[in-house]
């Protein structure tokens, strides 16, 4: 039986690092927009929500034919834990699963969530949720000891496997889990793997210009 997923898009008006990254100019166009015009091509999903304080924001959404879920204020600041937001949000919204899907991931186009949910609907059951992912091939240290690697003998840069990093381009599970654990990642999750340029999240300003530049080379925009 066919699962019923809803994305949720969540967006603030306002972000700390980038001033208005979400909705700042981005070739051309913007990373909500880009983000939304990526959705709307995007076979799987029940609907896509956007959730978020800003009015015009959510304009926008229901231009694009989109469910909206106007969150409170108090949710799109820092100082709420981030397992406040997760619960709060999927407490108000329908559906029985959730596609968490940020717009910072710009070269995460539609293909990728598609596969995501066929992946999602068809994976084992011991797995409760789906994670996008990327590996992580640098020689990393915790606790000062090494983390992914020995000393001697000495690995090549590409062997170093093993060590995977969260990508943010799409979590899926179930909502009462999300509501629940205050988390969009379960107890046992399937690792969705992507490659890491797909996998770049807009978190800092190097961050925009390497993805607007990409993006840019990849679409012909000059």
């Amino acid at each position: 039986m066919k699962k019923q997923i809803f994305a949720l898009v969540p967006v603030k008006g306002a972000s700390e690092r980038i001033k208005n990254k979400n909705i700042r100019a981005f070739a051309g166009s913007s990373l909500y927009e880009i983000k939304l015009s990526q959705l709307q091509k995007v076979k799987g999903f029940a609907g896509v929500i956007v959730s978020s304080e800003n009015e015009q924001i959510l304009d926008t959404a229901k231009k694009y034919g989109f469910l909206i879920h106007r969150r409170d204020q108090k949710y799109s600041t820092s100082t709420v834990p981030m397992s406040s937001v997760y619960s709060f949000i999927a407490s108000e919204i329908p559906g029985e699963h959730i596609a968490w899907v940020n717009v910072t991931n710009p070269l995460a186009d539609s293909d990728i969530y598609e596969k995501a949910v066929q992946e999602y609907e068809r994976m084992e059951p011991k797995f409760d949720c789906l994670l996008s992912v990327s590996e992580v091939q640098e020689y990393l240290f915790y606790k000062d000891r090494p983390l992914n690697f020995r000393s001697n003998p000495w690995p090549k840069s590409q062997d170093l496997k093993g060590v995977l990093a969260m990508s943010f381009v799409i979590n899926i599970l179930k909502r009462q889990d999300m509501v629940k654990l205050g988390s969009c990642v379960g107890n046992n999750p399937f690792f969705y793997c992507l490659d890491r340029v797909i996998s770049t999240d807009v978190d800092f300003q190097e961050n925009f210009d390497f993805c607007e530049m990409v993006y840019r080379q990849r679409h012909g925009i000059k």
